[in-house]
């Protein structure tokens, strides 16, 4: 019985000693991780593009044109199935806050009877991949961009890039 007290107490003491407190100057300290803090273009949050809208670019434009900034050239689409294919690179998510480090590389005009009567900056980086729609000239909506937009113009910039440097440019 003595035999199991003493090794009792001894057990205790080798615990208590593992749970002291670390030595000054070795406190032992989680990594804080850096906040990063976005700031955003907009003050309010943007809603997606109502469907009815999506609807209305479906079945009534006639023809998109894009206008890129820094790029050597502009395109425009005027057959519908081409048009309605430019559709589906709207996603479904909204994008309601647009980080202020994003620029747009193009704008697209969505043209019916030759009136433009909506327009949207295309933003295409790797991190920001996203529209933003313009009604009346003021931002009224944001959407993300989806995989199939994404690879939309990947392949378009590169092969007009590419066209580009053939051409000398």
């Amino acid at each position: 019985m003595k035999n199991l007290t003493t090794l009792f107490t001894i057990g205790f003491l080798f615990m208590l000693g593992a749970c002291k407190e670390a030595p000054k100057g070795e406190e032992k300290t989680e990594p804080v991780a850096e906040e990063q803090t976005v700031e955003y273009k907009n003050s309010f949050p943007y809603r997606g593009i109502p469907q009815e809208l999506v609807m209305k670019v479906w079945n009534e434009v006639d023809m998109l044109d894009y206008i890129f900034h820094q790029l050597p050239f502009s395109m425009n689409q005027t057959e519908q199935a081409s048009i309605r294919t430019n559709v589906s690179y709207i996603g479904k998510n909204a994008k309601p806050w647009i980080p202020k480090d994003c620029v747009p590389i193009a704008r697209q005009f969505y043209q019916t009877n030759g009136d433009i009567w909506m327009e949207a900056d295309v933003y295409f980086t790797e991190q920001c991949q996203f529209y933003v729609f313009y009604i009346d000239g003021k931002p009224a909506y944001a959407n993300e961009m989806s995989t199939a937009g994404s690879d939309f113009f990947k392949t378009m910039i590169n092969q007009a890039l590419d066209a580009s440097k053939k051409a000398g440019h």
